[in-house]
């Protein structure tokens, strides 16, 4: 048995959300952590990173118009931009992270957001934006008024709801039936549900998982829909500033506080950025901490595991310096890095945290026949989704102040108005974060025809000029080498779990097999304190890792609500197809209107 005086060390691969829980709790237990990051930021799909260096934003600039605003300021303003994938929804039931963001200290930087909004489109020139809100979804408190918010009309959100109901009551016993069905597939065996109906679960299911709903798993569905019921109040907690300043710069200042030692290594190509020189000059101030050492290696990408045929141990990690940010270059077949010029020998065992494509490149038939189950995950699908950040030289008035969709969007797009979120930006001009859900189109073209479909799209929507845009500031992020695992059909038992074959070799991120289920910053939460649980019970060292569960609308409450509403949900679907028939019956004798 190994002695809880034992010095231990762990290699943790990716600094995104499940790497730094890992890391964090790992450091806490006194292992030695060396954490490794691709990117010159960390926090990955959730992470916020600036423009590369001066000399190339000028090059970037100099492709298009700068404006005369620019110019009498002496540089481009896109320098100091912060630039996020996309806007983010941090949900109540995330108990994981909020347990987290509270030890770090952050939790003030939440602001509480009851309220989901949709924009209709228009085919004209839209005048005044009517936005729909839709407050505090699942609360009983609320839901006659969403009923008719207009979102669609009373008895489709009616059927819409009593669909969801029958969903959430399913018995647990049908889990693997549910997991193996389609989200439209359960809808549509549903009677009483319409097209209409369904076009809420359209619109649900393109935001949380950006896939089509009759691709997405009807249990990962149903663990959304239970978890948030649950806490239904308020709808979501947005961030009051980017996640480098109001999450990840607070976040390494605690790593550092806790690490006996701190070290960032440099080299050719990084220099620590003003995260990581916090953290550090927290680490010189405070004196060493309770924790093990920590360094740190950014750009520094993993090219190969080497791995002992005899024992199935990792005993060698082969890296490679990045030149840049990976996962923020626009080709991903681009070779920005070096040869390998480290092998860094693995002492004691290794997490890999990483994007699923870059965890798929690394496994190898040595690796497989320790790890079977291991290649599984190149069954596993992802999707693209791109955000643009439009910077306007004016203020938009009218605009919702939390997430918003847009209603029969070509692409699935949504926004958020984060000028009006972040509390240090300028009052007097409007940022927003656009997102398209379906970028399978979209992710094709050049940067310059994604810019200009997006916003003939938002022209259907939003009344805006485009001269009021800064253009040399309007930015567009695609989830390079990040593109998002989604819950697809019948994708559960492709998924790994925290352990595999290999003794030493733990696996970390939102698409493992955890009881969250559903692809969220919770999941990839969870998944790093279950990789780091099972590592220190694997060595054995004392305070087991709290990991909390979210609770879950009763199962048996939510059928007998269903089974008491079926009836009036037979009688609203009546309602709307003679609706439906009728005005269907008026379009074809009056085309025109």
């Amino acid at each position: 048995m190994a002695s809880s005086t034992t010095k231990h060390s762990v290699i943790v691969v990716g600094a995104g959300v499940a790497g730094l829980t890992a890391t964090h709790r790992l450091l806490e237990r006194g292992f030695d952590v060396t954490l490794i990051e691709a990117d010159d930021f960390v926090g990955g799909k959730l992470g916020a990173h600036q423009g590369p260096d001066d000399g190339a934003v000028e090059a970037a600039a100099s492709a298009v118009q700068v404006c005369e605003y620019c110019k009498s300021e002496g540089h481009c303003l896109k320098r100091q931009d912060w630039h996020e994938h996309c806007y983010h929804m941090y949900l109540n039931w995330y108990h994981n992270f909020w347990e987290l963001m509270e030890e770090i200290g952050v939790l003030s930087r939440f602001v509480p957001m009851p309220s989901f909004y949709n924009v209709q489109k228009s085919e004209a020139a839209p005048t005044d934006l009517r936005a729909i809100s839709v407050v505090n979804m699942g609360s009983p408190w609320t839901q006659l008024r969403n009923l008719f918010a207009g979102v669609g009309t009373p008895t489709d959100m009616f059927l819409w709801g009593q669909a969801l109901a029958d969903l959430i009551g399913e018995p647990a016993r049908r889990g693997d039936w549910l997991e193996k069905t389609s989200i439209t597939g359960f809808m549509k065996s549903r009677p009483y549900v319409t097209n209409k109906a369904l076009a809420g679960t359209y619109r649900t299911t393109a935001q949380a998982f950006a896939l089509p709903s009759y691709l997405s798993s009807a249990r990962s569905y149903k663990a959304l829909l239970s978890y948030g019921l649950r806490l239904p109040e308020p709808s979501m907690w947005l961030l009051s500033g980017c996640t480098q300043d109001a999450i990840f710069t607070p976040w390494l200042k605690q790593l550092a506080r806790l690490a006996s030692n701190l070290s960032v290594p440099v080299h050719e190509f990084y220099t620590p950025g003003p995260a990581l020189q916090a953290a550090l000059k927290e680490r010189h101030d405070g004196g060493p901490g309770p924790g093990g050492t920590l360094v740190i290696k950014m750009l520094t990408e993993l090219r190969k595991l080497k791995i002992d045929d005899d024992s199935g141990r990792i005993t060698q990690l082969e890296l490679a310096h990045c030149r840049s940010s990976p996962t923020v270059r626009r080709n991903p077949d681009e070779q920005d890095h070096t040869d390998p010029i480290e092998h860094l020998p693995v002492d004691g065992s290794v997490i890999l945290a990483l994007p699923l494509t870059a965890l798929c490149s690394l496994i190898t038939p040595a690796i497989a026949q320790w790890a079977p189950h291991l290649p599984n995950v190149h069954y596993l699908r992802t999707e693209p989704m791109i955000s643009a950040e439009l910077y306007f030289k004016r203020k938009l008035h009218g605009l919702p102040s939390g997430v918003a969709v847009f209603l029969d969007s070509r692409y699935e797009m949504s926004f958020l108005d984060i000028s009006q979120a972040w509390k240090d930006s300028p009052g007097d001009r409007t940022v927003l974060n656009v997102v398209a859900s379906n970028a399978d189109v979209l992710k094709c073209y050049d940067e310059p025809d994604i810019i200009r479909l997006m916003l003939d799209e938002l022209s259907h929507y939003l009344k805006f000029d485009r001269n009021d845009l800064f253009d040399c500031r309007t930015h567009v992020d695609t989830n390079v080498g990040e593109a998002l695992f989604v819950n697809q059909v019948g994708s559960w038992d492709w998924r790994p779990g925290a352990t595999c074959g290999c003794p030493n070799l733990y696996i970390a991120g939102d698409y493992c097999q955890t009881f969250i289920d559903v692809v969220t910053i919770e999941s990839a939460t969870v998944s790093g304190l279950m990789a780091a649980e099972a590592l220190r019970r694997q060595v054995r060292v004392p305070r087991p890792i709290r990991i909390l569960y979210p609770d879950q609308f009763p199962v048996r409450g939510m059928s007998a609500y269903a089974a008491a509403q079926r009836p009036f949900s037979y009688v609203a679907y009546a309602a709307s197809s003679i609706d439906e028939a009728i005005k269907a019956r008026y379009r074809q004798w009056f085309p025109n209107g």
